[in-house]
């Protein structure tokens, strides 16, 4: 049986379970789960190398108005603050901001997805570095954290990028809900791209070692197409291509929610 590092507690992990040659770890003293690879597909793979549901997920949608409308209402933040989006992928919440008054920039350290989609704007950045020394009013992380190997430095990262009365906000699988309960080592975020899987509990640890305090969390679904949709249960779910009728369900949208993605505030320890 293998053996790791818990990233939170840094006590010892065994592996119980194996999935598509990537052995999961769960830490017996905080309750932690993660995974480990060789290298991190997220950064080292080119273009072509990512699933057309993963990039179907980061290109234009009608449904982005709807989703990122709610979360900015969920916030309750006013428009003209300053925004951080970090692991912005296609940099789509970062220039809806803009559109609606933010001064809002993003980071994305994939070199593939930053030539892909963030080249020819000025406020977006392949690494923190870039906005080192400043602080923003948010800062977002959304579906990112689970794809780092180090999440208590990534999220001291994000403390150090926000105002001492700022918000961060993240979302991330919810290794404790029902669906992930339900199927097991067939849940469909057990993938090659994610590396840490929390729950609201060790979330909150994480958080407090990193300096920061855990707010609302919540469970808010999303808009997606059936053409996403379709895809992402071939690619990942199944493991094949999806069929070409994908194409033709772009246009159709309905909610998606099977409670197992996490939305958290976080914000400064000392408040």
């Amino acid at each position: 049986m293998e053996t790791g590092s818990c990233p939170i507690c840094d006590k010892p992990a065994e592996s119980t379970f194996e999935r598509d040659a990537i052995a999961y770890f769960d830490c017996s003293a905080c309750g932690f789960r993660f995974s480990r690879q060789p290298t991190n597909p997220n950064l080292s793979q080119r273009l072509d190398e990512f699933e057309s549901a993963y990039l179907r997920y980061l290109d234009d949608d009608p449904a982005d108005e709807q989703n990122f409308s709610r979360l900015v209402r969920t916030l309750s933040v006013s428009p003209h603050g300053t925004w951080l989006d970090v692991g912005c992928g296609g940099g789509k919440l970062v220039r809806y901001l803009r559109q609606r008054g933010f001064d809002a920039e993003g980071i994305e350290p994939s070199e593939a997805l930053y030539a892909r989609f963030l080249t020819d704007e000025p406020f977006f950045h392949r690494d923190i570095a870039a906005v080192s020394g400043r602080r923003f009013d948010v800062v977002s992380a959304l579906d990112v954290i689970e794809h780092v190997d180090d999440p208590v430095a990534f999220l001291a990262s994000l403390r150090d990028s926000v105002q001492p009365t700022g918000t961060i906000v993240i979302s991330t699988p919810d290794v404790a809900g029902a669906a992930a309960r339900v199927l097991g080592k067939r849940w469909h975020h057990y993938n090659r791209y994610h590396s840490s899987f929390f729950s609201a509990a060790t979330l909150d640890r994480a958080a407090r070692r990193a300096g920061l305090r855990l707010g609302s969390l919540s469970h808010p679904g999303r808009r997606r197409s059936l053409g996403y949709t379709v895809r992402y249960v071939f690619e990942f779910g199944l493991g094949s291509n999806a069929p070409r009728i994908a194409r033709r369900l772009d246009r159709i949208h309905v909610p998606i929610n099977l409670g197992d993605v996490l939305l958290a505030t976080l914000s400064s320890r000392w408040q």
